[in-house]
């Protein structure tokens, strides 16, 4: 299953981490209840069978949505951009990595609201315990199920770029090999011409220089020289 030459499939297998923390997200509330029932009241503390928590299975799937649509809003983007205009390969992985860090965005905050709330119920004081346990505790519980959403969803990114990348290159001409060889043609610099006559010039009057240093007269000059100098 294939769209503009992107495997949907590949995908969906990329995200399967992701969902399957939704899918138990959705359960926990049952385990949330069942734990608060079997606390057994303390000093100041006071919990009863009264104790209801806020049922937000809903939560993580509607944030899930989200994910999704930023993804299928991502692959619109771009591939409206490569029919339209062909851009660089660079603009368009700014461009899904722009999406994906929206994504890793809304995954990071949401449980630092959930702390803020968590904070601000324990702020209330102890005869608001209920608020605590009902509201701010599971609220922050799925959120930080939604974090490790949001991260696991990255790989679904990271498939599209690749995806993206090989379809760039495809329609452009390209392989591996041939940016190897690209890569190589770059990097090989021939001298010219003139640029060899003065490497000609360089080493002729170097050895020329060598040679006059063989000469005995050359040595015979130089000792005089030194006798002269008192060295």
């Amino acid at each position: 299953m294939q769209h503009k030459g992107i495997s949907i499939k590949s995908l969906l297998y990329s995200a399967l981490p992701s969902i399957i923390v939704i899918i138990i997200s959705i359960f926990f509330d049952s385990i949330y209840q069942s734990a608060i029932n079997k606390i057994s009241g303390g000093e100041g503390l006071v919990i009863t069978q009264d104790i209801v928590a806020i049922n937000l299975w809903w939560y993580p799937v509607l944030v899930f949505m989200v994910f999704i649509l930023c993804l299928i809003w991502a692959v619109k983007v771009v591939a409206g951009k490569i029919e339209d205009r062909h851009p660089s390969e660079t603009e368009v992985i700014k461009t899904i990595e722009k999406w994906s860090g929206l994504v890793d965005g809304i995954g990071t905050a949401l449980p630092l609201i959930g702390a803020a709330v968590i904070l601000f119920t324990i702020g209330l004081g102890k005869e608001n315990q209920k608020l605590f346990l009902e509201i701010a505790v599971p609220f922050e519980i799925k959120s930080l199920f939604i974090l490790a959403s949001a991260k696991l969803f990255e790989s679904v990114f990271d498939e599209y770029e690749i995806q993206v990348q090989n379809l760039y290159d495809s329609r452009n001409g390209k392989s591996e090999d041939s940016m190897m060889m690209n890569g190589k043609i770059e990097f090989i610099n021939l001298p010219t011409e003139y640029q060899l006559d003065e490497m000609n010039k360089t080493i002729a009057a170097w050895k020329e220089t060598v040679d006059s240093m063989k000469d005995p007269q050359f040595n015979e000059s130089l000792n005089k020289i030194l006798k002269i100098t008192g060295k």
